[in-house]
């Protein structure tokens, strides 16, 4: 039988085009990696982590979640009837803000006011004021409150979101203003992402008395739903 080089060439060709067989090492497959295989095979080289090459690439470039260690507290201080003459000539309307405590611990507060209070057109409460942020805002003897944790970057958004608020004041929330419920309401929506709690007054134009009542609502169904939860799991 004649011997045909140009044979063993296209059998060499194969060999170094075709996988080893069986169980291979690791330098088994490296050397046929770079003798002939494509560059979906290198990729697929187990690294020494256990982990391959794509698998590292992924790991690198997805961000990892940020701990929700601080906290937004939307707080609401009751005032007086809308229906009375108190709550509208001596502004007994309550008050909304925001309590925070960031990530390190540090306690900080947001809200909105009237710039000038006092001088505030009781006979028109529809009209837009001059408004200011308050930071901090400093109230105390809450009502009513909703919290909510969360990480640095959403406390960052809520924070800038504050700050770019403009300087209308409008005790409804109307004409492009802010009052201190819409204020505080929009901002820990801002930072938690979750819709705040409205009654059926709260719904239409957002008010500390509504939303402190609201808010306390929504505490009382969730201790219940906590209640049932453990009476559940106690009966056997």
């Amino acid at each position: 039988m004649r011997h045909d080089g140009k044979n063993d060439k296209a059998v060499q060709r194969q060999q170094a085009g075709a996988a080893p067989q069986g169980r291979s090492s690791g330098r088994d497959a490296l050397q046929f990696a770079l003798q002939g295989g494509n560059y979906d095979q290198q990729r697929q080289l187990v690294s020494p982590d256990g982990s391959t090459p794509a698998e590292q690439e992924t790991a690198d470039t997805e961000p990892s979640a940020k701990p929700k260690n601080g906290q937004v507290i939307l707080s609401a201080k009751s005032g007086g009837s809308p229906f009375t003459r108190s709550f509208w000539q001596d502004l007994d309307v309550g008050h909304c803000w925001v309590d925070v405590v960031k990530p390190d611990g540090r306690r900080d507060s947001w809200g909105y006011t009237a710039t000038d209070v006092y001088n505030f057109p009781v006979s028109q409460p529809w009209k837009s004021v001059e408004g200011e942020v308050l930071h901090p805002d400093g109230s105390r003897g809450a009502t009513g409150t909703l919290s909510a944790a969360v990480d640095e970057d959403q406390l960052a958004k809520a924070e800038s979101w504050g700050n770019a608020q403009g300087t209308k004041y409008n005790l409804f929330g109307l004409d492009g203003g802010h009052s201190c419920a819409t204020f505080a309401k929009d901002f820990y929506e801002e930072a938690s992402g979750q819709s705040a709690p409205t009654g059926m007054f709260g719904a239409l134009i957002a008010n500390p008395n509504s939303l402190s009542d609201a808010m306390n609502k929504h505490a009382e169904k969730n201790r219940d739903k906590d209640d049932d939860d453990v009476e559940g799991e106690a009966s056997p």
